[in-house]
């Protein structure tokens, strides 16, 4: 007869190896293009998906921290104006952080809700919720 530290022994034995503590949100990254005196985000719909967040949130968001108008054409944003790719992905990076990681859990798993007229960010990992600013 085995002894329980033996049979313990044994399963873990059986067990497959961790994969390492990688995190598994991706920060998604725009790609993008000048064309004349616009700029063409051909990623848009790939990266809203990503976040799970409405597209004209979004796109609300890059119309207020770039001062330019914008608009939504199916999978892809056009700005009026020149900007780099490294610009978009820094307005990027920090609506992710204003608007979808989670503020006390650091997970993507949010999303925004109202509540007695204020928006919030509510975690669906670990139930925090946060104000977050108005667009």
């Amino acid at each position: 007869m085995e002894t329980y530290e033996e049979m313990l022994a044994k399963v873990y034995e059986k067990l497959p190896e961790k994969k390492g503590e990688g995190e598994r949100f991706e920060m998604p990254k725009f790609r993008s293009f000048i064309e004349g005196k616009t700029t063409v985000i051909t990623n848009f719909k790939d990266v809203v998906s990503t976040l799970r967040r409405d597209p004209q949130h979004l796109l609300k968001f890059l119309n207020r921290e770039l001062a330019t108008p914008a608009h939504y054409d199916g999978r892809r944003a056009i700005l009026q104006g020149r900007f780099k790719e490294e610009q978009l992905n820094a307005r990027l990076t920090a609506y992710v952080k204003e608007y979808v990681l989670c503020k006390e859990c650091r997970k993507p798993d949010t999303e925004l809700i109202v509540f007695e007229g204020v928006k919030y960010k509510r975690c669906e990992a670990c139930g925090a919720r946060a104000p977050v600013k108005p667009l």
